[in-house]
């Protein structure tokens, strides 16, 4: 398969939606109508029995081209190269129907200036009594509380930046301690759970600079999580996929699938997490996490 550029994966994407609608739209029309009735007048065996008797008559194929009949075929092949025509013979009712049996369950597009809902800072426990806005002694950088996360143009962006701070961070030994940090960054979860037992998740994201960004799906435990963006490499600019169901999970970048694992997390609904951080034995410096939008898809 050919990857896909962003822009042309997501013009794609949209195109899919709009598929839907407009072969249904020509399945009805009157134009499908004619070419079916004409193609099976056409391809019938009377058609073309009286068209070889006729061939044969008169020797050739001369006279056969001033016929009513040949009309027809010359008409049947004009329709053949109608746009509406080709994309409903470019696509199987199979094929329609699949798309259609998908219904979108949850989708954040950032469409306002302030904080969605939907969203609160901080790592997702279980747990009220946890404090939930904290590093990790392992890291560089001091969680913020919203402060270094921008709602404008349509898109939740968390900038990592120079700034030295005093902050929460859990140590593994002595628990919740207070930790000087040299960056700041931030952290945010749903506040319920937005991704079903089994679907798809599509995320546009841009990232830039020395940290680690985060996006995936996760329990109230934090122990496990179904990463959306790898691990190990972020693209610049992509539109992430997750595909998970009870037995698997399967990851694309644009159009092409790079990972594919057992899903840990089965049978559970999940919440979305998002963060950016920068490790301890790692050069820091400004960073970037930009996501336009995020949508979920499910079974109907």
């Amino acid at each position: 398969m050919k990857p896909l550029t962003t822009k042309a994966f997501e013009l794609w994407l949209q195109e899919q939606a709009q598929l839907i609608v407009r072969y249904r739209q020509v399945e009805q029309s009157s134009i499908l109508a004619e070419y079916k009735q004409l193609k099976l007048t056409i391809e019938s065996l009377e058609f073309q029995a009286n068209k070889g008797a006729f061939q044969r008559k008169f020797l050739g194929k001369l006279r056969w081209l001033a016929t009513p009949q040949h009309q027809q075929e010359k008409h049947l092949k004009a329709l053949a190269k109608n746009a509406d025509i080709i994309l409903y013979l470019s696509h199987t009712a199979e094929e329609i129907q699949e798309l259609e049996s998908y219904q979108t369950v949850w989708k954040e597009e950032f469409e306002t200036l302030s904080r969605p809902e939907a969203w609160q800072t901080g790592f997702l426990y279980a747990s009220p009594t946890l404090k939930k806005d904290h590093s990790h002694v392992s890291e560089q950088q001091a969680y913020t509380q919203g402060k270094n996360t921008d709602f404008a143009n349509h898109a939740m962006c968390i900038l990592t930046q120079k700034e030295t701070t005093s902050a929460a961070a859990w140590h593994p030994t002595k628990g919740m301690i207070t930790q000087e940090f040299s960056y700041t960054s931030d952290i945010w979860h749903t506040t319920k759970a937005v991704a079903p037992t089994a679907g798809i998740l599509q995320a546009k994201v841009r990232c830039s600079g020395k940290a680690k960004h985060v996006l995936c799906l996760t329990t109230g435990n934090a122990q496990k999580a179904l990463p959306i963006l790898p691990a190990n490499k972020t693209e610049k600019n992509a539109i992430y996929t997750i595909v998970w169901n009870e037995k698997e999970v399967i990851n694309y970048v644009n159009n092409i699938e790079v990972a594919r694992s057992k899903n840990p997390l089965s049978g559970e609904a999940l919440p979305l997490l998002i963060r950016s951080y920068l490790p301890e034995n790692q050069k820091p410096g400004t960073s970037q996490l930009a996501i336009d939008w995020i949508r979920i898809y499910t079974k109907k």
